[in-house]
């Protein structure tokens, strides 16, 4: 086992299990989760989608795993992927009510061995959307938890926006020393460009 030491989060235990689950998994931070939530219908207008497309039988939360993570359940996949916010808006949006990342969630998958469908916004650091992100599915993984929606050993997450070519995010759950239950996040990688660049001034 490593440890990792990051200035916002102190030290994270690091699970290298590549030969037998080809996987490397991160222990998140403990969260906090906080009280004051954006109304629903601001939401609604800076994801650009229709407020009868968020599933209002599951709660909106703001929970911290590294990063203040605002969590939105969506109803559908159709909906999930259709999701196409301005990057300026939502990063106002973000600025004002101290949020880092928008992760939206439906348990409607492209592939029926998968548990959930995430995305990850994250306008507040210059650009749109975080393919496949640690500490928001962290944090997603702790609103599983709290509201009894944790279904397997392994969560599998399938994040993007694109219906098949998704990436692959594995949430599991762990005592710490404290016997604490913390998320660990983790998934592998494979080399789709392999190159060099040449910068010429």
């Amino acid at each position: 086992m490593l440890q990792i030491k990051l200035m916002i989060t102190g030290i994270l235990d690091v699970e290298n299990r590549f030969l037998n689950e080809d996987a490397v998994f991160i222990m998140s931070p403990i969260p906090e989760e906080k009280t004051e939530i954006p109304d629903l219908a601001e939401i609604s207008l800076k994801l650009r989608i229709q407020s009868s497309e968020i599933d209002k039988t599951l709660p909106i939360k703001i929970i911290n795993a590294g990063l203040s993570t605002l969590i939105v359940p969506i109803k559908t996949l159709e909906s999930i992927l259709n999701i196409s916010p301005d990057l300026s808006e939502l990063r106002d949006f973000c600025f004002n009510n101290g949020i880092d990342i928008i992760e939206v969630f439906t348990a409607d998958v492209a592939n029926k061995t998968n548990d959930y469908r995430t995305r990850v916004f994250a306008p507040t650091f210059g650009y749109l959307e975080d393919p496949a992100t640690g500490s928001g599915n962290s944090a997603f993984g702790y609103y599983l938890l709290n509201n009894d929606m944790w279904i397997s050993e392994t969560i599998m997450i399938e994040q993007n926006g694109l219906i098949d070519n998704y990436n692959i995010v594995k949430l599991q759950k762990k005592l710490d020393e404290n016997k604490r239950v913390r998320i660990l996040f983790g998934g592998g990688a494979i080399t789709k460009i392999d190159g060099e660049y040449t910068i010429y001034e």
